[in-house]
């Protein structure tokens, strides 16, 4: 076996074997190698840990964290619209908009790292900051809307059509129809009430909650659900959660099989 000599002295030339005095130590070559792998292969795991896993940990925080904080921004949006002062345009920008915007942004960066099932909870985070949105106006009816009945003057179909490109290229078509009833209420009441279907026929009566404040649309009686798009809100932000932690643990246990490992000996 060749042997190897670590010399700890300032002199670079190989002593006598037993020189007296000498602080130059004989290790076995073999022993030199494993050592110095060791400490290699120490230092990349150190590195590992430092690098990788904190990194990693970091990624799954911020998985875990994206669904609840998007909600909690449309909710408490929507919630400044609804019982404070803000306006139509910071509704729509600051409550539906930005949500979906940071969502997005967030699914774009765990797509480029390869994180599929991060980027894949955005989409029921996206759908939770929606259902949260949408659960202040009907809890602001069940808080202080006031029940009447208004005589339905006429009924008018709309029909939308967008074009949207996917990922792949190609271009999709959707359809969306809704329904303006024009309304005869008692004072107060009000004139037109917009929906996804048609609700009553021209002359009939028709039961409205609607605002007294004027900052949340009025909406037919029975179609005021405030408890129970919360409830699905959580359930949508519940499920993003679960996906994001699932989804960083994976990443976590991938980058940590490709980490290279040091050498083990020459």
């Amino acid at each position: 076996m060749d042997d190897a000599w670590v010399d700890e002295s300032p002199s670079r030339t190989k002593p006598p074997d037993n020189w007296p005095g000498s602080r130059t130590l004989y290790v076995p070559r073999a022993v030199a190698v494993t050592w110095s792998a060791h400490v290699r292969a120490t230092g990349a795991g150190m590195a590992g840990w430092h690098g990788g896993w904190a990194r990693g940990l970091w990624r799954t925080a911020v998985a875990l964290a994206a669904p609840p904080l998007a909600a909690a921004l449309a909710f408490g949006v929507a919630w400044e619209s609804a019982y404070g002062s803000l306006g139509d345009w910071g509704f729509f920008l600051g409550g539906l908009l930005l949500p979906l915007v940071l969502l997005g942004w967030h699914a774009a960066l765990a797509t480029r790292r390869g994180a599929s099932l991060i980027a894949l909870s955005a989409l029921p985070a996206g759908l939770g900051a929606i259902l949260a949105l949408a659960s202040v106006g009907h809890g602001a009816l069940e808080d202080r809307g006031v029940e009447i009945s208004c005589l339905v003057l006429k009924v008018t179909e709309h029909t939308e059509t967008e074009s949207s490109m996917d990922a792949e290229g190609r271009w999709t078509s959707t359809t969306r129809t809704s329904y303006d009833h024009r309304l005869g209420c008692p004072a107060g009441g009000p004139e037109h009430l917009d929906a996804s279907s048609r609700l009553a026929k021209e002359g009939e009566s028709l039961a409205v909650v609607h605002d007294p404040q004027g900052k949340v649309s009025p909406r037919a009686a029975g179609d005021v659900h405030g408890r129970g798009l919360r409830t699905a809100a959580e359930v949508a932000v519940g499920a993003a959660v679960l996906l994001g932690l699932v989804g960083g643990i994976r990443e976590a246990y991938q980058k940590r099989r490709r980490r290279p490992r040091g050498p083990a000996g020459r």
